[in-house]
């Protein structure tokens, strides 16, 4: 299979996701200060996925660089990747503009939780693919369980306090940066 090839349509795939989720982002309604900083949710949905897409393209490169053969296996992997990745920003929409509903809380966190395990699992494939490849600096015990840990009680938040998923979610993003800067 053609590496370069999947990872050119990856590449566009994600540029055209973050430029809908920017297009989403609405100007404030009248001309104030207030009026901005009532755009609060919207803005932090909006930083947290962008920041996640740019991290995970990063990771993304990162393994297809390593990578010598690209299985089929592989490219199904990355197209089911890259379909829910289309869907985080009508989840990022939705949380923006329900802030403090359950449902769009809830249905943003489970699309992250599905995103970054098909990245898991595909690197697995990458990995099972090319023997003596190493594993993406993102798939230690630790990492792995602030993304999943971090996700979890991000969704069973929605049920109780639904903008704290959101807060989370971004503390779970500063904490992966952190581990992906020192590695």
């Amino acid at each position: 299979m053609n590496k370069e090839r999947l990872v050119s349509y990856t590449d566009a795939v994600i540029a055209i996701a973050a430029t809908i989720m920017v297009l989403e982002l609405h100007a404030p309604k009248s001309v104030s200060v207030p009026a901005l900083f009532s755009m609060w949710p919207t803005m932090l949905a909006y930083v947290i996925s962008f920041a996640l897409i740019y991290l995970v393209w990063m990771s993304h490169q990162n393994i297809f660089n390593k990578a010598n053969v690209i299985s089929i296996q592989t490219y199904l992997i990355n197209g089911i990747w890259l379909f829910i990745l289309t869907l985080v920003p009508f989840a990022t929409s939705w949380v923006g503009e329900h802030p403090n509903d359950t449902l769009p809380e809830f249905l943003y966190m489970l699309i992250e939780f599905l995103w970054g395990f098909c990245f898991q699992l595909m690197d697995n494939q990458i990995i099972r693919d090319n023997p003596g490849v190493e594993k993406d600096v993102t798939d230690t015990f630790l990492a792995r369980t602030v993304l999943y840990g971090g996700l979890v009680l991000a969704m069973m938040m929605s049920f109780f306090i639904p903008i704290m998923s959101l807060v989370i979610l971004g503390f779970v993003l500063i904490i992966l940066t952190i581990v992906i800067i020192r590695n």
